[in-house]
């Protein structure tokens, strides 16, 4: 059990936002069955169901949706609506999944379907204004570094906030949801099932310039934006940087760079014990270049397994927390459990669900339901603090794609440093959750599948934190906002690594 209930990875998140270009039509009696389990499975499993939308507005939302169902519908229209009303929970950890979908040519590119055609470029928003970082369409005369402004007449801001209603992100977070509009496609997925076109008008703001002009793209297939990229950059689109690295930045500042990408050891070592041993290689070189100015940087670290923990431990001991983890659940009884995706892992649970829930959980005089000690105890005990442990002044960059045990070791660290009275500040934007609401969900998901459509939705069954979200002070946790220049983007230059710089040589 200990294994099993921990912050879901990056893998489940992200395929939770997989789609197809389906065909299969699905008839409205299909639809309403399917809906009817979607609906009862996340009032009976979804942990934190009303934290953020009331059970009146879940009511009206769901029931509004339900009867916009029609006949004859295709498969990926009825999965928007799904997800649509999934995202309105507002839990990032939630997912969807077409299983009959065509998949992507690769991860990053998976929410498009590889044949059919998209805007052909590579996007980020800085600072919520979209920028073309690559441009891989025919239209040569487009300048990398350009602005979008607006797409065939609806400005760039009018089409992020209806894309975001279909991205999932904890509470009040936005900065996660940008993330994911630009690094994963997001945005030209939803452009072309929303606005779906052959062409695109575009008005940009070409890179150097400070007017507006328009030009027309011809969307591409995903296959022909990564042959193009590839030409541009000599690099795979879809390839990923080095996760976990340490290196010494600046000798005569004694400054140092650690990078955790991810606390993953699947997607690092596929083994636990050779990630932790990275640690320990890593923070025994920390202390033998005699570093005083360490760079933890944990930005695009979208989340792993009980490996924060450790990397924690590396500057501060854990102390024993009866009420950490994710231990509360929504109800006691699961009676969709005919559709929950059953694995080696988790048969026991459903079976203890099933037959004898109260083997698992307590029933609180308030309430709520609490998974019984002994099934939390991996994030209640603690954690000692580790040999070769770092003291020295900690500068932590972020950003919003520092999701899920991204975060949780970001407000850790922070909280424990600040605590022991040490220097640490927290650079870049607001990471991936919702800081002020003091509420999560994560840990133990189920993958329930929809009998006829097969939509699979991806549901967290723990969470923590108070009973009611924004119960607590509001704190600043970012402690100077630094986002990157288009310009810096680039010219290859790490904006925030450069603040840092700046800020320990005037110190």
């Amino acid at each position: 059990m200990n294994n099993r209930i921990r912050l879901t990875i990056v893998f489940l998140l992200f395929l939770g936002l997989r789609t197809a270009n389906a065909q299969q039509k699905l008839t409205l009696g299909q639809q309403q069955e399917d809906f009817n389990v979607f609906r009862t499975s996340m009032q009976e499993m979804h942990a934190g169901l009303n934290w953020f939308i009331t059970q009146e507005r879940f009511k009206v939302l769901y029931d509004s949706v339900y009867n916009s169902l029609s006949e004859n519908t295709d498969t990926e229209q009825f999965y928007l609506k799904v997800r649509y009303c999934m995202a309105a929970l507002k839990h990032g950890h939630d997912g969807v999944i077409m299983t009959n979908a065509e998949g992507g040519i690769n991860f990053k590119m998976g929410s498009l379907p590889k044949s059919r055609k998209h805007l052909p470029f590579v996007l980020r928003f800085l600072d919520r204004k979209l920028y073309i970082v690559n441009n891989c369409s025919s239209n040569k005369a487009i300048p990398n570094g350009s602005q979008i402004v607006s797409i065939n007449g609806k400005s760039v801001t009018e089409l992020s906030n209806k894309f975001c209603d279909y991205i999932f992100a904890n509470g009040r977070n936005t900065t996660y949801k940008y993330q994911v509009l630009g690094t994963y496609y997001q945005f030209q997925y939803l452009l072309q099932v929303l606005y779906p076109a052959n062409n695109y008008e575009l008005e940009i703001i070409p890179f150097g310039k400070k007017s507006k002009v328009k030009v027309s793209v011809q969307t591409e297939l995903p296959q022909t934006i990564a042959n193009a990229y590839k030409e541009q950059t000599g690099k795979d689109i879809g390839a990923w940087d080095t996760f976990i690295e340490y290196k010494q930045l600046d000798p005569k500042l004694k400054l140092g760079y650690l990078k955790f990408e991810t606390f993953s050891s699947y997607r690092v070592e596929k083994d636990s014990v050779k990630f932790n041993m990275l640690f320990e290689k890593m923070f025994s070189q920390i202390k033998q270049d005699g570093i005083e100015n360490l760079i933890v940087d944990i930005r695009n670290n979208e989340g792993g397994d009980d490996n924060w923990q450790i990397a924690t431990s590396y500057f501060r001991a854990i102390p024993p927390d009866d009420k950490a983890g994710l231990s509360y659940v929504q109800s006691d009884k699961f009676t969709q459990l005919k559709y929950v995706e059953q694995t080696e892992q988790n048969k026991q649970l459903l079976m203890a669900f099933q037959y004898n829930p109260y083997a698992l959980i307590d029933k609180l005089p308030d309430g709520r339901f609490k998974l019984k000690s002994e099934y939390t105890e991996h994030d209640t005990k603690g954690k000692p603090l580790m040999a070769n442990a770092y003291k020295g002044n900690v500068f932590l960059l972020q950003n919003g794609l520092t999701f899920s045990a991204g975060f949780a070791f970001a407000g850790k660290m922070k909280y424990l440093i600040q605590k022991d009275n040490g220097y640490i500040k927290v650079i870049g934007e607001d990471n991936g959750d919702d800081m002020d609401a003091g509420v999560g969900s994560g840990g133990w998901s189920l993958n329930v599948a929809l009998p006829n459509s097969k939509v699979k939705v991806t549901i967290p069954v723990t969470g923590g934190g108070t009973d009611k979200p924004y119960t607590i002070p509001h704190v600043n946790f970012l402690d100077y906002k630094v986002i990157p220049t288009i310009k810096d983007k680039l010219k290859g230059i790490d904006t925030e690594i450069e603040f840092v710089k700046k800020m320990i040589s005037e110190k």
